[in-house]
């Protein structure tokens, strides 16, 4: 039987509060340093200077010969107010849609799926796993970003990571909550590419050593974290995906085997599942899919994949 005693600190209302908003914040949030898969791709290979025209541009018209032209979003999961005020583009573009499409369905067997996937079921603790220096530095780094470190003890090396990796939630109205809300209130049908458990499983099926080295990457980097988000934040505002790519290469983790794993685990494949369950969809007409802006670029990016695949892609904004 599962235990669940990290999912305590719960009980207070602020603690519950925070837990809840991590909880939809580490679905869909990727780390600082993904945007560097797209900076990579591109420096590849002769191909990439096709895949290179994508680099500026949030919202893709995605057409083919006999279908109602679908809609492809990049998205940045924050509740930054500049962000969650929708372009009257996308909002159109949104609202005129036969259905909404989202990375995955955020609901009640989600969170409970996160919350058992995210914690140790057994003896262990992260202060074993991690050691006593690297514990207590990445408690001050949550104590530093007013993330609540009650419960943390039981915690994996990959969520605590994850919390280290966005910025400090202010409304929880997140971007890609704030488009499924829109479809929702429409009567749109939503649906998601991946299941949550596909999700987890890109950090929670890694070996914890590497668990370990990209924890120890993020604490090391939390000084500037906050200069990067705002940076993150400038360069997803002005619809740029080179710059997104840029700050990504800068905040990679050291340890360049592990990066490409991860990133290989956490883009390039996913990338590919996602155009793969897009088919269908595509072929139907009428949708707007909205996924993280780091999915669209490259030449493993979606609009490439997508363009690959035989379809007109063209930026909208």
């Amino acid at each position: 039987m599962r235990r669940h005693s990290a999912i305590r600190p719960a009980s207070s209302t602020t603690g519950f509060r925070f837990f809840f908003r991590f909880l939809l914040a580490a679905l869909f949030t990727l780390p600082l340093w993904t945007g560097a898969a797209a900076a990579a791709a591109a420096k590849s290979s002769a191909v990439s200077e096709s895949a290179s025209r994508y680099t500026k541009g949030l919202l893709w018209k995605i057409e083919s010969p006999g279908a109602t032209a679908n809609y492809l979003f990049g998205t940045i999961h924050s509740d930054d107010a500049r962000v969650i005020a929708l372009p009257e583009v996308v909002a159109r573009s949104l609202d005129a849609s036969g259905r909404f499409v989202m990375e995955a369905i955020v609901d009640g067997e989600a969170l409970v799926r996160m919350a058992e996937v995210m914690f140790f079921n057994d003896e262990r603790t992260l202060e074993q796993v991690i050691g006593n220096k690297l514990y207590m530095e990445s408690m001050k780094a949550l104590t530093a970003r007013g993330i609540p470190t009650l419960g943390v003890e039981k915690q994996k090396p990959w969520a605590v990571m994850m919390a280290l990796s966005m910025p400090p939630p202010k409304t929880g109205e997140y971007l890609d909550l704030v488009l499924q809300a829109r479809a929702t209130q429409q009567n749109k049908p939503v649906s998601g590419l991946e299941t949550i458990a596909e999700q987890l499983a890109v950090f929670d099926g890694l070996p914890l050593p590497d668990q370990v080295a990209l924890l120890e990457d993020t604490v090391r980097a939390q000084a500037n974290l906050d200069k990067e988000f705002e940076e993150l934040h400038k360069a997803y505002l002005a619809r740029d995906l080179a710059a997104i790519a840029a700050i990504g290469e800068k905040n990679k983790p050291g340890d360049e085997l592990l990066y490409n794993e991860v990133m290989d685990r956490l883009l390039v494949k996913r990338n590919l599942r996602m155009t793969e369950r897009m088919a269908p969809i595509l072929k139907q007409g009428g949708a707007f899919i909205a996924v993280g802006a780091a999915h669209l670029p490259g030449e493993t990016g979606l609009l490439y994949r997508l363009e690959k695949a035989g379809y007109r892609v063209t930026a909208v904004y």
